[in-house]
């Protein structure tokens, strides 16, 4: 830390609300791209139940469903639910099926 006294700066309720809209797009677009290459990355061919909604868009329920009956494969770590990206694909591929 510096010696120096605390600067104040006084931005208008406008630009401040931009200035907050942009830091939190800034984050956001942060977390989308390191957990999209963690995903990538660190968990082989598995991807997350999140992913997987987005790529069937399905909900949480179908994909409950789906385990329950045996039809998709899942493994749980924590609280989150991962799938094996062929598995996924394989549901796309055989749309009659989802």
């Amino acid at each position: 830390m510096s010696n120096q006294p605390s600067q104040f700066a006084f931005v208008p309720y406008e630009k401040f609300d931009e200035l907050l809209n942009k830091v939190n797009q800034i984050n956001e677009t942060l977390n989308n791209t390191s957990s999209y290459t963690s995903s990538k990355s660190g968990l082989g061919d598995y991807i997350n139940e999140k992913e997987a909604k987005n790529m069937l868009n399905k909900g949480t329920t179908w994909f409950w469903n789906k385990r329950k009956a045996g039809e998709l494969k899942a493994k749980k770590a924590g609280n989150n639910w991962y799938y094996q990206r062929k598995d996924i694909i394989k549901f796309i591929e055989n749309g009659s099926s989802i």
